[in-house]
This record gives C-alpha cells, structure tokens and sequence, in this order.
C-alpha cells in the first residue's frame, strides 16, 4: 500500500503493549489509520516505566521516543503555570518538555503531516500552533472525572499522579496533606474545564469516545467541532466462549494505579461483598491487574485476590461467573465492561460504570447503584444459571452490534475527509 499522506500522533504513553484500557484504544486507533485508512503514521510518545520501544508493531512507520523534562523543571513548571499565572493544568505542566517541543516541531518540518493528532490534554500543548489539521484527541472529559472524584473519594484522591513517586518521601508527604490536596485539586479541576474548552476552540476537530460528551462539549463551544470516535472491542480475541466457570468467582479487570480503579475495588470490599457472602459464603472476588499498592494488598484474604499484572486477561475472565463494574466516579465508556461483555460475562455496574455504552439494563446487564440492590443481583447470577448464561448471550452479541473496530474505522474515515 502506497502512503502518500502522513499523521503524526503524539501521545504521553507508547500505544503497545495492551496492557490498560487507552493503550488498546491508541494501538488500534493507529492500527485503523495505517492499515486500513493507508495514511502513513509517525508516533511521538513519551515513556512509561514498562514500555519498550522495541515492540514496535509494523504499522508504526516511524516513533520517536520524546525526552521527558526532569521532576525540578517539572515542579517549577507546576508552581509557575498551574499555581502561580493559573495557566495550565498539572496534567498539562507534568508533561511539558522544551526539549520535546523542539523535536515535534523538527518533525513537523521534515515529515509535513497532514494532520497532527494530540493524545489527552498532556500532549495537546505540543499541537496548538502546529500550521496542520489539528485534532485534539481527549479521550473524555478529565474535568469531569476529577470532580467526580472530589464528590466521591476525598482520601483516595491523588492529583499529582505517577509524578508523585518521583519525589522524595518528605515531599511527597507534604504533598498529600489533605487541605493542600483539596486545594490543588479545585483548581486543577477549574484549569482542565478551561483548557478543554480552549484547545478545542484552537483545534480543528477535538475527539471524544461518547457521543454525549462530544454533544455537550459542541453545546459549550457553540461549535459543530467535536466527535465521537467510539472504542471497541477485538472480538476474535475477546470471542464469546459458553460458560465453563465452576467456582463463584466474581470479576473486576483494571490498573489498580488509576484512581476510580482502586475506589471502585475499595468500595466493591466493604460495602457489597460482605452482603454476597452472606447468601454465597465461598464467594471470593477477583482483581485482574497490576499497580497494586501495598495499601490495597493488606485488604487481600480467602475471599478477595489480587492476580497483579497477567499476561493475557482472558485466562483469568473465563474463570469467573459474574463481572462487577462498581464505580463511583469517572467518565468515558469503560473498556473492561465491553472485553468482559464480548466474552460472555454478565456484568453487574454502577449508572457510573454504564455511562455512555447504553445497553439495555436487565437484558444485556445489570445496573444497581444501591449497594444493597448490586449485591442482590451479584447473588442471583451466581446462583441462577440460566439467567446468567441468558444475560452473559445477551451482553456478548450487544458488543458485536454496537462496539467492534469498525465503527471506530468509519468514524476516522468521516473525520479525516478530504
């Protein structure tokens, strides 16, 4: 395939290995764009600690590695930007690197992109007055998960964070004193609405997973510039499999370093699984994923399990009978419900937890904010097996209609028109 055009995708993270929800966005999302769409693609990323630069798939064209700036220009960035001139937010400050800046601008003069695309607001300063088609890719609305967080986990919240564990114990303490946290945290929320805003008003086109968020985010611009570019579902890896799962075995799939991942796991333990074992005594509730902190390992005993980081989830979904998706604080569509839906696995989840996905509640799965009520219903899928197999069928086929790569490749071919 000849490629004639080339998009330059510059993201804070490598888009390989699928190891969390948005690296299996980004590594299809450039997997549509060079295979599919034919477009040929450059990636600037930053590094992760896992990430290895060698795994480079072949639809990668090119990828450059972006040098990060250090904690002290990253702490004085914080101070002078987001606390002092009130200018940008932390998620912003953190992941703005001079040096890097240089590069992408170096890139976009060699390579002459087409377009230009900026991975969530930490990468979309690098794009703002790039002379291209620019497209801000936020994923979802941030602004909105940390003020969801504030209303809903004050203890847990952390804002500054894998930046944190950078810096020296004494300082990381300080840090985490609770009315500072609350206070940077208030204004990190106000500095993201309004840079949302404002990156969307620069870019040509600014891309969201949900269709309401895309919505509402057209209502605020008073501008028809935001679009819904839809995550998916691989369902020939994620293939529906009959139920085989002997043991009661509940599920939950996510990083346990992210924030609304650890709550949800938090509030699963306290609040719903002492109900469960009450009607279901050998039920024992299963955590699927790395970043486990020793916090959050001290909650571990014969009913609850922590697997760590796995090389392939399937292994560990096909041994549960029920998924939970307890979460109290988010935003976006929830990847982990969609892998475990197109497995075959009924889903219990918060109103949180369903945002955006618009299944049908009692058909495709079940949707219980009541602590009381989601404990029920976890109780009678595992006992009733009928309803749960109708319910796992139901929620299997619902992705293949509505969640496969597809849509999202239609999507990208409306959005990168000529």
């Amino acid at each position: 395939m000849s490629k004639e055009k080339t998009i330059l995708f510059i993201m804070p993270r490598l888009p390989f290995p699928v190891s969390s929800g948005r690296k299996t966005s980004l590594y299809h999302y450039c997997r549509i764009l060079s295979e599919e769409l034919g477009y040929r693609l450059v990636v600037a990323a930053f590094l992760e600690s896992s990430d290895d630069p060698t795994q480079k798939p072949e639809f990668i064209d090119k990828l450059i590695v972006l040098p990060k700036a250090s904690a002290k220009s990253r702490i004085l960035g914080i101070v002078k930007d987001s606390i002092i001139l009130h200018e940008k937010p932390m998620q912003v400050a953190l992941y703005w690197s001079p040096e890097a800046k240089k590069m992408v601008d170096e890139l976009v003069e060699k390579e002459h992109p087409k377009y230009v695309i900026g991975d969530m607001v930490r990468s979309t300063e690098y794009i703002r007055d790039i002379d291209s088609f620019r497209i801000a890719d936020l994923d979802d609305r941030i602004s909105l998960r940390y003020k969801r967080q504030l209303d809903n986990d004050i203890d847990g919240i952390n804002p500054y964070g894998a930046f944190l564990y950078t810096v020296p114990k004494v300082l990381r303490a300080i840090m985490l004193v609770k009315p500072l946290k609350l206070a940077v945290m208030k204004n990190e929320v106000a500095l993201l609405e309004k840079y949302e805003k404002e990156i969307g008003q620069i870019c040509e086109k600014t891309v969201f997973v949900a269709e309401k968020e895309a919505y509402e985010f057209n209502q605020e611009l008073k501008q028809d510039k935001a679009v819904a570019v839809p995550i998916g579902v691989d369902v020939d890896y994620f293939y529906y499999r009959e139920p085989k799962a002997t043991k009661n075995i509940v599920g939950f799939l996510g990083a346990m370093s992210v924030a609304h991942n650890e709550n949800a796991v938090r509030h699963f333990i306290s609040e719903i699984l002492p109900i469960v074992l009450q009607k279901v005594p050998d039920t024992v509730f299963m955590v699927i994923g790395g970043g486990v902190s020793e916090k959050l390992r001290k909650l571990e005993s014969e009913h609850v399990y922590f697997t760590g980081r796995v090389e392939d989830v399937r292994d560990y979904l096909e041994r549960c009978k029920v998924f939970v998706c307890p979460m109290t604080f988010g935003s976006g569509i929830k990847t982990k419900n969609l892998e475990a839906m197109a497995m075959g696995l009924p889903i219990v989840t918060t109103s949180i937890g369903a945002e955006n996905i618009n299944a049908v509640n009692g058909k495709d799965w079940i949707v219980a904010d009541d602590n009381s009520e989601f404990a029920d219903w976890v109780t009678d899928l595992l006992t009733d097996e009928a309803n749960r197999c109708l319910i796992g069928k139901n929620g299997s086929d619902f992705i293949k209609d509505n969640f496969t790569w597809n849509v999202a490749r239609k999507k990208f071919e409306e959005l990168l028109i000529e």
